[in-house]
């Protein structure tokens, strides 16, 4: 239950998120990189190869946005696309030494920030955050956020006490 004196969990998750986007922004500042340049030469260290299409899927973009990033990274020689094998429509994206080189900087840095936020969490206190973020997210990708009819009215008195009396009904099951 919410309580006026207590901040919406929400409003908590979506301030954390923030702040540990804007730390590790900081972050990959020293390194030379943006955040999401860095993902990607992460997620090519674990699986090198990968098309335009995992990269968008992966980094959760447009696939012309992950083309633009993955030319970024190209002209500074972190990665190099080649032709597939087999079929040369598709595209595949891969590491180069300088990428590789710098994997083990953004491993280290997106550890120290973990470490950060992490600090003064018990090992059992952890776990236990991670189930239950783990279940939020299934919650969050199993469900609808709003209502199609809610979605299309304005939020009046209304239609916040039709949601509100779905989530009572929904706690009570």
């Amino acid at each position: 239950m919410h309580s006026l004196t207590q901040p919406r969990i929400g409003r908590l998750l979506a301030n954390v998120c923030r702040l540990h986007h804007t730390r590790a922004d900081q972050f990959m500042e020293q390194i030379g990189l943006y955040r999401g340049q860095a993902v990607l030469l992460m997620i090519l260290s674990e699986r090198d190869g990968i098309t335009h299409s995992e990269v968008a899927e992966k980094l959760k973009i447009s696939p012309a946005a992950a083309t633009k990033v993955i030319k970024r990274m190209e002209q500074a020689d972190y990665v190099a696309r080649q032709a597939d094998d087999n079929d040369e429509r598709i595209s595949r994206v891969y590491l180069q030494d300088k990428g590789r080189a710098v994997t083990a900087q953004i491993h280290n840095a997106f550890a120290e920030l973990d470490q950060l936020m992490l600090d003064g969490l018990s090992a059992a206190e952890l776990q236990q955050f991670r189930e239950i973020l783990a279940r939020l997210q299934a919650n969050l990708e199993q469900s609808r956020a709003v209502e199609p009819d809610v979605v299309a009215a304005p939020a009046t008195q209304q239609t916040l006490s039709v949601q509100h009396s779905r989530l009572i009904a929904k706690e009570q099951t």
